[in-house]
């Protein structure tokens, strides 16, 4: 340790880690149902916290020993985009089916700089054009960790959006709350990348001693703004409840001369003519349609379907004996409610029962008992129903004893 800065980098690096180890813990009173969900989010954080530990450990090595650390630490730095991705890919129900390729990099880099520490740890290796081993493999690394940080935040653009939408469907979750939220993780990681480029600019220019720590800087704020938020909104970290269903759409013929609007024609040849006006059919008629409704009514009495937190779509219309388009036509136009609307109905009734007959069990094992998957989601969805909190149902029940 050289200079005042030194002093600084390792408190940045000290409050960065114990806010990795607050923000984990709040993953962890999820339940374990939702850690296991969010477990890109928790690698996400860990590598945060690597980074800062690497940035402590670092000041009390020898520059020998600081090549042992480049190769266990400096890989870590290519996992931090794929996991903030890879975590909106599974709380949006779209799980990676081979997460595995997204970490092809990491490896290549731990093998590029195994391979220069041991043949050539002293830069004596030189390719053509007079370029040393170690100067080539550092420039490819750096150059990699750039384009795969600005393709990674193409790719969470869209899929952070799809996911903005469905916590708006799916639980009618506030707006202004998840779009600060995604603006802090999306927000945060620009702004590391950013951090980390006027770093490396400066790092060329400046001497060791005065070069700046920002990086670290940036990572330590990331994870306060994440802890502010969640410490400020607790219903976030929310997953999707069920798989995505998709409706199969109905083929229609194609016409091999395209038609002005409103226009249609019987044969290749003939002139077109007005289109008729469409009629609606409905999916069921009136006897299926009531039958359907019994059936729903027993499935809610039962409560063992709609309280499966595997439930979906498919699954509850395989149930009643219909298609699942029969199924939403049913609800939406008999019942008045989405899918997602009537199963969290019947969980949230049910949950409330539980509250008030067992004021002793936690929320978040009542959460998991009626099918939620984390107390988050749990708390949005009850409060979207009841315009009140579980807690605030509870105490108010408690006081009125």
């Amino acid at each position: 340790m050289t200079g005042w800065t030194d002093y600084v980098s390792i408190t940045v690096a000290v409050i960065g880690v114990a806010q990795a180890v607050f923000l984990c813990l709040i993953l962890r009173s999820e339940g374990a149902r939702a850690f296991g969900a969010n477990r890109w989010m928790i690698l996400f954080i860990a590598t945060i916290a690597i980074n800062l530990i690497e940035d402590v450990l670092e000041q009390f090595v020898s520059a020998d020993l600081g090549q042992i650390f480049d190769l266990f630490f400096d890989p870590i730095n290519y996992v931090i985009a794929p996991a903030i991705y890879l975590y909106f890919c599974e709380i949006s129900g779209r799980p990676s089916r081979q997460p595995w390729v997204h970490f092809i990099l990491p490896l290549l880099v731990l093998n590029l700089i195994g391979w220069a520490i041991t043949h050539d740890s002293n830069n004596t290796v030189v390719w053509s054009d007079g370029y040393r081993a170690s100067d080539v493999i550092g420039g490819f690394c750096w150059t990699a960790i750039f384009i795969q940080i600005s393709l990674y935040i193409a790719l969470l653009w869209g899929v952070s959006c799809r996911y903005f939408r469905q916590t708006q469907e799916q639980l009618g979750a506030d707006r202004n709350i998840m779009r600060r939220w995604l603006g802090v993780i999306l927000g945060g990681l620009m702004f590391v990348f950013v951090t980390v480029v006027v770093d490396r600019i400066v790092s060329l220019y400046l001497p060791h001693d005065t070069e700046m720590f920002g990086t670290e800087i940036a990572f330590v704020a990331v994870l306060f703004a994440m802890s502010y938020e969640i410490a400020a909104k607790p219903a976030l970290f929310v997953m999707a409840d069920w798989p995505t269903d998709f409706d199969d759409a109905a083929a229609r013929p194609v016409s091999k001369r395209s038609e002005a609007p409103g226009m249609t024609r019987d044969h290749e040849n003939d002139p077109p003519r007005p289109e008729p006006e469409p009629t609606v059919r409905p999916l069921l008629d009136e006897d299926e349609a009531n039958r359907a409704l019994a059936q729903l009514k027993d499935i809610q009495k039962c409560g063992d379907i709609l309280l499966d937190p595997m439930v979906s779509r498919s699954k509850l219309a395989r149930a009643v004996g219909l298609t699942p388009n029969q199924l939403s036509y049913v609800l939406n136009h008999h019942v008045g409610q989405s899918f997602f609307d009537f199963v969290n109905r019947a969980r949230i009734a049910e949950a409330r029962a539980v509250l008030l007959l067992e004021p002793d069990r936690t929320i978040l094992d009542i959460a998991l008992s009626v099918g939620f998957n984390s107390k988050s989601t749990f708390n949005l969805a009850f409060k979207k129903m009841t315009g009140e909190t579980p807690s605030a149902v509870r105490e108010a029940a408690r006081k009125a004893v």
